[in-house]
């Protein structure tokens, strides 16, 4: 059972690692922008449930945190971990000078957390320190690499670039859909006039990030596959590239969905020429749409946390 709650621990990790920096990135580089014009009480919706998932998030990192480097003593040990067990993978391995230094970040992010609920009625320094938290948060992320395959090879400074450059458009996309899918389930519901402007500013913004990180994804995703798979028969005949398989399914099958979104939904939330009916259709098809691809994207946390367990194919 070690090795279950090892991938459990894992990808809720991963997830909340991402999460934590995708509500940031969506902050700084769509939510503003789209409510620039947007309805008051939305932009206020926002920044409470901003403020509210960061610091759950951050929570989730450190509970998860712990259970996985408690996993891994236990799998080091071969036994269950005692104080002693603990202290010697603290502080004689790779992997636990690599959580000392996340604890670090992680306390960091927390103080900025706490910096920013203070300064929450004084606009300009929270919003200096929604920077703050953004760039804490992708360290305390990218950080993620150290602690799998990313170290792994020679040479591995631009595997290690590829693996960190990953994760943070990860964060982005499809993280970001999370925080997307809240403020789109607001937008539709408010009566100010002013949220169909917000609407079309939100999905244009938003998509325009998105294929953005899709192609970036795809770029550093070769590179991962280069040094941990090398060949098309360690692709199909290794079991790390079985699983990288099926992680490829699921992100064609979340870009796919996108394209639909951009391509389809889209133009006819902006049409001017499209009836009302033909608006609220569109925004309910993207609204499930949407959720489909937050699912997707829990599944691939999942495939990569057992990815991180096992050898690479290229051996």
């Amino acid at each position: 059972m070690t090795m279950e709650w090892l991938i459990l621990a894992r990808a809720t990790h991963f997830g909340a690692c991402l999460l934590l920096f995708g509500v940031f990135a969506f902050d700084r580089g769509v939510a503003t922008a789209a409510l620039a014009r947007g309805p008051a009480n939305v932009a206020g919706y926002w920044c409470a449930r901003m403020r509210w998932l960061s610091a759950g998030a951050l929570v989730v990192v450190g509970v998860s945190g712990a259970a996985w480097f408690y996993l891994v003593a236990a799998t080091m040990s071969g036994q269950t971990p005692t104080a002693a067990i603990l202290a010697v993978v603290w502080d004689k391995t790779q992997f636990g000078v690599v959580w000392k230094l996340r604890l670090v970040i992680g306390l960091l992010v927390a103080a900025a957390l706490a910096g920013s609920w203070f300064w929450q009625t004084r606009s300009t320094r929270r919003k200096k320190m929604i920077w703050v938290e953004l760039a804490l948060s992708g360290v305390l992320l990218g950080s993620l690499a150290w602690a799998g395959h990313g170290q792994v090879g020679q040479p591995a400074g631009a595997h290690l670039a590829a693996d960190v450059l990953h994760l943070l458009v990860a964060g982005v996309w499809p993280a970001g859909l999370a925080p997307f899918a809240l403020m789109w389930w607001k937008l539709r519901r408010a009566e100010d006039p002013a949220r169909k402007s917000a609407q079309a500013a939100l999905v244009s913004r938003f998509s325009a990030i998105s294929l953005a990180a899709v192609a970036a994804l795809t770029a550093t995703g070769l590179v991962n596959a280069w040094y941990l798979v090398g060949t098309w028969a360690n692709l199909f005949g290794q079991p790390y590239g079985w699983w990288l398989l099926a992680k490829i399914t699921l992100f064609i099958g979340a870009v796919a969905i996108g394209a639909v979104n951009l391509l389809r939904l889209s133009p006819r939330l902006g049409a001017e020429n499209e009836p009302e009916a033909g608006r609220a259709e569109a925004a309910s098809k993207l609204q499930r749409n949407v959720g489909i691809e937050v699912w997707l994207a829990i599944l691939i946390v999942v495939v990569v946390a057992v990815l991180g367990l096992l050898p690479p194919a290229i051996g």
